[in-house]
C-alpha cells in the first residue's frame, strides 16, 4: 500500500522540526494560553487577598 521510498534523515528532521515549532509552550497558541492562565491566576489571587469590592 505504501509505495513511497523511505525518507532521508534530512527529510525526517525537516518534518520533525516543523511539527515541534507548533506544539508546547513555545508555540503561539501555547504562549497565549499560558499568558491567559497567568492573568487569571493573578486576578484570583487579588480577589482572594483583597475581596471583590475593594
Amino acid at each position: 500500500m505504501n509505495n513511497r521510498p523511505p525518507m532521508t534523515p534530512e527529510q525526517e528532521w525537516k518534518y520533525a522540526e516543523t511539527a515541534l515549532r507548533w506544539h508546547g509552550w513555545g508555540s503561539p497558541v501555547g504562549m497565549r494560553l499560558g499568558l491567559v492562565c497567568l492573568g487569571l491566576a493573578a486576578v484570583l489571587v487579588r480577589l482572594a487577598l483583597f475581596g471583590f469590592l475593594r
